[in-house]
């Protein structure tokens, strides 16, 4: 417990008090003059006789209002305490927000129970401020300072618990900062805590979670496959007898979908099943569902992971324009375009110029091979820049590169590959985010064109420009994770599975879209609309074995719990402000004639 005064040390500076009164005191003290005469003086007052003795004191307002300031200052500089009652700590919240919360056991959940029990905190004994903190993939703070029920329940409204995990030591690092030690936290969750010891007086943690059986849909996903999409779905029986079960896959969006798949499964205690299949690549979306292979029914806690929805993957498709002279290799590149799925079937307008120089269109990348007129051809080794997406999967084993030694880079061209010193690929981007490439090649002398590594670097170039392609990189994905929309400048609008709109300012960049509900969203740049599909899949949450009630640790009590130290250090400094501010008044009436 503080002291009462926490720097007694400070003390020391009520010495100035009596220096100060010796000043007043000693104020009328002057030296015997003698004058030839005192008729020309006139005297109101008889003037008191200098000397050593004191006369009757006659202190003026502004030497008890300098008096006051100083033993207020010296008394704000000892840092006092006041001991005031434990009901005044402010209160923080740390809500989990992952989506084991949602799990129900006779139609009521662990998010429903821990409301009901903070709703019943405030019935009793309202905290005089309270702040929320959701932990979910990351921890954040909700709201402003509550103070009643009503407002605390406003805030609640954020709480959804769909995050695919629960970041409570980060949320509870958050409550320490804002709380500076000073508030009592508390935890609502599912789970008990890493350790089941709260050692922090100022920490209770409460558990609302029951042990139950669930079987889950834990991975999905849709690819392109040439002409048609593969899916793949996972399934897991977290529970300790067998299960039975039935995968449903449904095609389009009306009212009564197509059945497009039937599965059924028998799930051992604890087995994860895989089920693959392919469809059209025209069927628009998916929906899976995991529904009871008989008439008792899954019986799962948790229903929101018994059914995703897919939406086709989008297909990036580059338009490429090739204008080289040799018809022979021009013939060996446009093989190789094709070979990579990549290729759009048109050229008119296009995103990639592969010819002998570096002009480019107004948005279309460049490829400019070099090919001297002497090559030397190179066998290695060869310095590969393997973080640059031109490289990813290079290897050059055994491979013969025939380029120009005398064919050098600018200052402004990055090296991919070397040769020694020699650049034989090379990398440049302009202001307005436009790539151009160099190749240094001779494909007369060269055996890579050969190679496996011929159509992984044409793949890897139009994999590339797709990527940088406007428009969103994939269609399906979990929630709280960040969707990525490459952006063209203009305002992007986001409708939410609920109806909530979000407008966001475009710019010639990457935009990371929030996505923290399940659903579709639909996304609009322009006169370009795309859509993107979020699915609850999470096993670590869809795992209820583990889930647990309890109360773990509690906030102070006791005679010497029951209150805390308040500084009111501030309150002497403010006191001392407002008299020296008087002070200064007195004086500026007293200089003006007052």
């Amino acid at each position: 417990m503080f002291p009462f005064l926490t720097y007694p040390l400070a003390l020391i500076a009520l010495a100035s008090l009596p220096a100060l009164a010796a000043i007043y005191l000693l104020r009328n003290r002057f030296r015997r003059r003698q004058v030839s005469s005192l008729m020309l003086w006139r005297f109101h007052v008889q003037s008191r006789e200098g000397g050593s003795r004191v006369n009757r004191l006659q202190l003026p307002l502004l030497f008890f209002l300098e008096l006051l300031a100083l033993a207020l200052l010296v008394i704000a500089a000892t840092g006092p305490h006041w001991k005031l009652p434990q009901a005044t700590r402010p209160l923080i919240v740390v809500l989990d927000d992952s989506l084991s919360m949602r799990a129900a056991t006779d139609g009521v959940s662990a998010r429903d129970r821990a409301r009901e029990a903070l709703q019943r905190l405030f019935r009793f004994q309202a905290p005089p401020s309270t702040r929320l903190i959701l932990a979910g993939r990351d921890a954040r703070l909700i709201g402003a300072n509550a103070r009643t029920w009503s407002e605390v329940e406003e805030a609640l409204e954020q709480w959804q618990c769909w995050a695919p995990g629960a970041a409570i030591e980060s949320a509870l690092t958050l409550a320490g900062e804002i709380g500076k030690q000073q508030a009592n936290i508390l935890v609502l969750t599912d789970q008990p805590p890493p350790d089941e010891r709260i050692a922090n007086d100022r920490l209770q943690w409460r558990a609302f979670g029951v042990p139950s059986s669930n079987v889950a849909i834990i991975n999905a996903a849709r690819s392109v496959s040439d002409d048609q999409d593969r899916c793949l779905v996972e399934i897991a029986n977290y529970s300790r007898s067998p299960r039975d079960a039935v995968l449903r896959v449904f095609a389009g969006s009306n009212a009564v979908p197509d059945r497009v798949q039937e599965t059924r499964l028998a799930m051992a205690p604890q087995e994860v099943q895989r089920v693959v299949f392919n469809i059209p690549g025209t069927a628009p979306s998916l929906e899976v569902r995991l529904e009871a292979a008989s008439e008792s029914g899954l019986a799962d806690a948790l229903a929101e992971d018994n059914r995703v929805q897919l939406l086709s993957p989008i297909r990036r498709r580059v338009r490429v324009q090739v204008a080289l002279t040799n018809p022979d290799f021009a013939d060996l590149v446009n093989r190789a375009l094709d070979a990579t799925g990549l290729r759009a079937a048109l050229s008119a307008n296009p995103d990639l110029v592969i010819h002998h120089s570096d002009f480019a269109g107004s948005n279309a990348w460049s490829l400019n091979v070099q090919s001297p007129a002497e090559a030397t051809a190179y066998v290695g080794p060869f310095v590969i820049d393997t973080s640059h997406p031109l490289a990813q999967g290079l290897a050059l084993n055994g491979a013969v590169w025939a380029g120009g030694a005398s064919l050098t880079n600018d200052a402004e061209f990055m090296p991919v590959v070397l040769a020694g010193n020699v650049p034989l690929l090379s990398v440049r981007e302009d202001m307005l985010g436009r790539q151009f490439v160099r190749l240094n090649l001779d494909p007369q002398l060269s055996t890579w064109t050969r190679t496996p590594d011929w159509p992984v670097f044409w793949y890897n170039l139009l994999d590339w420009r797709a990527s940088q392609l406007p428009g969103l990189r994939e269609s399906n994905a979990r929630p709280g994770s960040e969707i990525v929309l490459q952006s063209t400048g203009e305002p992007v609008t986001v409708r939410w599975p609920d109806g909530t709109v979000k407008l966001l300012q475009g710019a010639n960049a990457p935009l990371a879209i929030e996505a923290p509900l399940p659903g579709v969203y639909t996304v609009t740049m322009g006169s370009m609309t795309n859509r993107f599909a979020v699915n609850a899949l999470a096993p670590g949450e869809s795992n209820l074995q583990h889930a647990s009630g309890g109360q773990w640790g509690d906030w102070k009590a006791g005679a010497e719990g029951q209150y805390e130290q308040s500084p009111l250090a501030w309150l002497f400094g403010l006191a001392a402000l407002g008299i020296l501010t008087a002070h200064l008044c007195l004086v500026a009436r007293g200089r003006a004639g007052g």
